[in-house]
This record gives C-alpha cells, structure tokens and sequence, in this order.
C-alpha cells in the first residue's frame, strides 16, 4: 500500500465535514478560521467548512450592523 504525506484534517467546528487535503489544495482554500470575542470577552476561533462559513458571514455582518446601531446611539 502507497503511502502519501503531506495532508491535512480539516474538520468542521459547526458540522464536522471532514476533508482531507494538502494546504494548497483549491478545496482547503475556501475553508475559514475565523475568530470572534464571547460576551465576557474570551477570544474563540474555529475553523468552517464553506457552508457554514456562508452563515457566519451573514450572522456577523448583522452582529456589525447591530453593534454600529448600539455605538450610535450613546446615551440614550
């Protein structure tokens, strides 16, 4: 049996897709470490396959619109 080295498990911190791949492989590519502060002010990272990447995406940029709302709004 052949045996090949130099891939990586990337597995998904949202859905466990799981892929197997060299780090220049055009499929690793659009997989996404992403991370964010938890309320308390922990930093998190996880890492997102594409899918689940697409929904963070969007959940974030309403996090940003929420949090620019809240900035504006000082003293009130």
């Amino acid at each position: 049996m052949a045996k090949t080295s130099g891939y990586s498990q990337l597995v998904c911190d949202r859905c466990s897709k799981t892929l197997y791949a060299t780090e220049n492989a055009p499929e690793a590519q659009s997989w996404r470490s992403v991370k964010r502060y938890t309320a308390d002010g922990t930093e998190v990272s996880r890492l997102l396959c594409p899918d689940c990447y697409d929904g963070y995406r969007s959940m974030a940029s309403s996090q940003d619109s929420a949090f620019g709302d809240f900035m504006a709004k000082r003293g009130e």
